[in-house]
């Protein structure tokens, strides 16, 4: 039996792990912490937790071609709840409430009665959002391999060609200019809840997958879903060496034999990386790997890099999603200034929180890495994040005069957390589209080396947990080609 090395047990890690698995190799996984989930995680801090992961997820519908991958892996199944709250996303403006909603029809009421004289503008945000609904995008095998079942490939259909030139038309808009066209403030508000420089692809994309009555949340979030698919990886028979560390990929003759450990060597025919690519690329090799499409992934990808904040509250706020709001008072941290601020609520979730209390998450994104960083090396890292935490609680209490005092804790994570639990580069783990930028998945795999593959969010712009699973399921139909194996996914 050939033997595959794993390399990461997050969801790509696990997803390419067991179809490896599933298809008849012996499969040994390797993370580096204590448990699996590398970005797919929840953490418990002063009796709360903090989902650090989901707040909503492509595939949680039982007819969409991802929920089958889902399903696959033991992710989801039959028994597990999926929520799917409304609204999607809500702004604040001088009283008046803006929201998106995973309904078409009640994003376009709500807006109408906003902004009437917007109805020109609200009709065609509406068609587009349909438009891209229709993009829901069928398994596709990659070119030589032997499956279980017909071969699929992905094709643009001439029932696809409008929603295709959709598309087109929103990469090459900014947000920015998208929403400028609207002349209510509560509008143009919502719409700037996202960066102005990102494609209006981001947003409206992601609406059209929650029209389709697409992207729940799954009861038990990001610890529930992990859980349920190492039990899978080890039913099977796989095995998951925890705290264990890959120091290094050996090749020889051009062919890998293995990885180093910290405490030793694991032989292997294949092997398959799921650590955040270009981290991977500037740790794992030597010498450095010199494929072309890994030079155009550096030059290429605009990592996602956030600061995470999680706070817990004793009180109840009712909201699932707590409106967007425009701060009195901004907030400034690692020389950024954020003008605004809106929370994730779990109150509703059973475990997330202490009975008759809230767990609530938000993050301000942009590139803070160097300024932690510093902050650091300089011993004043746990000041700036007390500072921050301060500002926090002072906006949240200035809008919710209720919540004096009974703010439990706020545990922040930089940059610098999820790079040291994840080996993420700069600590990203999406990337998000600029006007213009191309969408195009990297290969995945070295002409010249034989049995080493990549799979992971960076390997398919934008990333997220889909496209981790997908890579995953990618990296071991690859390996299923190069040993002329059958492909299984029962």
């Amino acid at each position: 039996m050939k033997k595959v090395a794993v390399v990461g047990a997050g969801v790509a890690g696990l997803s390419a792990a067991i179809y490896a698995l599933k298809s008849g190799f012996e499969v040994t996984l390797c993370e580096q912490n204590k448990t699996a989930g590398g970005f797919c995680t929840s953490w418990r801090r002063g009796g709360y937790l903090f989902e650090g992961a989901i707040h909503w997820m492509t595939g949680t519908h039982p007819e969409t071609p991802i929920y089958g991958m889902w399903k696959d892996t033991g992710a989801l199944n039959e028994s597990v709840k999926i929520h799917l709250n409304e609204p999607f996303k809500s702004a604040e403006w001088e009283g008046q409430v803006a929201s998106f909603y995973r309904d078409v029809n009640k994003t376009k009421e709500n807006l109408l009665s906003i902004s009437p004289e917007d109805e020109k503008r609200i009709l065609r945000l509406v068609n587009d959002i349909k438009m891209l609904s229709r993009f829901n995008r069928p398994l596709s095998d990659i070119k030589g391999v032997k499956t279980q079942n017909p071969k699929r490939r992905f094709r643009i259909t001439p029932d696809l060609l409008p929603a295709f030139f959709t598309a087109l038309r929103l990469y090459k808009t900014t947000n920015a200019k998208y929403m400028e066209k609207f002349k209510h403030p509560a509008i143009k508000w919502l719409f700037s809840t996202i960066s102005g420089k990102f494609s209006a692809i981001n947003r409206l994309f992601t609406l059209g997958i929650l029209s389709t009555g697409d992207g729940g949340y799954p009861e038990g979030g990001s610890l529930g879903m992990i859980a349920r698919m190492t039990e899978t990886f080890e039913t099977l028979g796989g095995k998951l060496l925890l705290n264990t560390k890959v120091k290094k990929v050996n090749i020889q003759n051009k062919e890998v034999t293995g990885v180093t450990l910290e405490n030793g060597f694991l032989p292997a025919d294949a092997v398959i990386v799921t650590q955040e690519t270009t981290a991977a690329m500037d740790q794992l090799f030597d010498p450095p790997l010199r494929e072309p499409w890994m030079k155009r992934l550096r030059k290429t990808i605009r990592p996602t890099v956030t600061t995470f904040i999680g706070v817990g509250i004793r009180d109840v706020l009712p909201e699932t999603q707590i409106p967007v709001w425009k701060l009195e008072k901004p907030i400034t941290y690692a020389g950024m200034t954020e003008t605004s601020l809106g929370f994730y609520n779990y109150a509703g979730y059973e475990g997330y929180a202490p009975q008759g209390c809230s767990s609530l998450t938000t993050w301000f994104t942009g590139d803070t890495y160097e300024f932690w960083k510093q902050a650091k090396e300089e011993g004043r890292y746990k000041r700036e994040k007390d500072a921050l935490a301060d500002q926090v609680k002072e906006a949240l209490c200035r809008k919710f005069p209720r919540l004096e005092g009974k703010i439990d804790v706020i545990d922040i994570a930089t940059p610098l957390t999820f790079e040291r639990y994840t080996g993420s580069h700069h600590g990203s783990w999406m990337t998000m589209f600029y006007k213009g930028d191309k969408l195009k998945a990297f290969p995945g795999y070295c002409k010249n080396i034989k049995g080493l593959y990549f799979a992971g969010h960076r390997i398919m712009p934008p990333g997220g947990l889909p496209i981790a699973l997908d890579t995953g399921r990618r990296a071991a139909q690859m390996v299923c080609r190069q040993f002329d194996a059958v492909f299984k996914t029962r």
